[in-house]
């Protein structure tokens, strides 16, 4: 009985698995994807896709193609295929692909200017051609089309951000970051893309003005405007969706809103107000529990350094002016940090004890400070730490012989404190790493040990 079983599951498995496979390809679709093939230049030796679209194979079994049942092309992804020169632009080389649901060309060396063809292929939804050298105007399309999907992030896009990108009533992501595109954008011109989840406008030479109907948008996820001229913080308080915020790069002082901490109704996980001018953080403030991204470094932040969320993993606090000392218990809060940096503020007193417990940490910069006393031993307990700097700071004693328990370190840098004594042993470490510790004698420095 049981053999019969097995045998019955393998025979619906081979018949699940012949209704899986390629459907018969359409001799057009197959001419029309040969044609595109012959105008496409790429390096044969490195393609993984192109390569393969010959003649004897069905195109639908072809790298980077699906098909429907009816065996029209419904998907083409070329990224990766060392592809460089102009994307074909007449209307020939695309108009038969009137089912193409999902077009990548991304990350190959593609230039010139996005064909007028491309925009008007009438079933498109996702369209990927980012990181090429694309550049030029976007041709103002009459007819919008139906895309879902937009990336064009980092190619050589210039100009005004077209008209028809706004009449995108179905767009559900638009990633325009890293060009050249320019001029005034009002945020509310979006406020009729309801269904839109992600938005990047963020490296380009554009100034990215607030509205309020920008706030009618309830179904963002992901706002990225780094380095868009901006003034003021968008209203962003009925983002109750908001995952991702990235205002970097911009104009914004005062106090950091205290509003900004319950966008995505207390769930918010990467927020980037770096390279600002915020002075402070409005109270009263709570850091939402699950922020896994808090980056303000390089504004002017003063008062007290701020004790993050408990599973914050990437926690940069650097080039700020906090004086405070770090509380005692602040290691306990970062035992699920990879990376903290508080370097170039103003703190004094010790480095705490607690810093121990912080076991998941790969970079720790607590340099060019004002920080005093020893360096704490148990930092040899953390195993996974790629990168120590204490440097420019005021330590004294001496080299905790623990330190090299950190055999994954890459970097060590203990310059310029008042450390003394003998150096212990480590497995890389330079005269750098301890220069300007007049203390300090043994290889690798040139003074010797008396």
């Amino acid at each position: 009985m049981s053999f019969q079983i097995t045998s019955l599951i393998l025979f619906v498995s081979f018949l699940f698995g012949v209704t899986r496979s390629a459907p018969p390809c359409l001799d057009d679709q197959k001419d029309l994807l040969l044609a595109l093939k012959n105008h496409l230049t790429f390096d044969s030796s490195l393609s993984t896709k192109l390569v393969g679209w010959i003649q004897s194979v069905e195109c639908c079994a072809w790298g980077g193609v699906a098909c429907d049942e009816a065996g029209y092309v419904t998907r083409l992804d070329l990224s990766h295929e060392t592809i460089h020169g102009r994307i074909p632009s007449s209307r020939n080389d695309w108009e038969g692909l009137n089912r193409l649901e999902y077009l990548s060309m991304a990350y190959n060396s593609l230039t010139g200017e996005l064909p007028k063809s491309l925009l008007t292929l009438p079933s498109l939804d996702d369209l990927d051609l980012s990181y090429n050298r694309l550049s030029g105007q976007l041709i103002d399309v009459v007819q919008p089309p139906r895309l879902r999907n937009l990336d064009l992030s980092n190619n050589r896009f210039e100009g005004p951000i077209p008209g028809f990108i706004f009449k995108l009533a179905a767009l559900s992501t638009l990633k325009l970051s890293a060009n050249k595109f320019s001029g005034r954008v009002e945020l509310d011109k979006f406020g009729k893309l309801t269904d839109l989840y992600a938005l990047d406008l963020s490296y380009n030479d554009l100034t990215v003005s607030v509205s309020a109907n920008f706030s009618l948008l309830s179904k963002l996820n992901s706002i990225m405007l780094a380095s868009c001229n901006m003034k003021e913080v968008p209203d962003l308080k009925n983002q109750s969706r908001l995952l991702m915020l990235d205002l970097s790069d911009n104009h914004l002082s005062g106090e950091i809103p205290n509003w900004i901490w319950e966008v995505g109704n207390g769930y918010l996980r990467f927020l980037n107000l770096s390279h600002n001018k915020f002075s402070g953080l409005q109270e009263p403030y709570t850091f939402p529990f699950l922020l896994d991204v808090l980056d303000l470094h390089s504004n002017r932040l003063e008062g007290d350094i701020p004790v993050p969320p408990r599973r914050v993993y990437i926690l940069d606090y650097s080039n700020n002016n906090f004086k405070s000392s770090i509380p005692v218990d602040f290691g306990n809060v970062l035992r699920s940090t990879l990376f903290f940096s508080v370097s170039n503020n103003k703190l004094v007193g010790g480095i705490p004890e607690s810093i121990r417990n912080a076991t998941s940490l790969r970079a720790l910069n607590l340099s060019r400070n004002a920080l005093t006393g020893p360096i704490p031993p148990l930092i040899g307990n953390l195993k996974d730490l790629r990168s120590l700097d204490l440097s420019v700071n005021l330590l004294s004693g001496s080299i905790p012989e623990e330190l090299t328990n950190l055999t994954q370190l890459s970097l060590l840098n203990l310059s310029y404190n008042h450390l003394s004594g003998r150096i212990p042993k480590f497995q890389t470490s330079t005269e750098l790493s301890f220069e300007g510790n007049e203390g300090l004698c043994g290889p690798p420095l040139k003074k010797s040990c008396g």
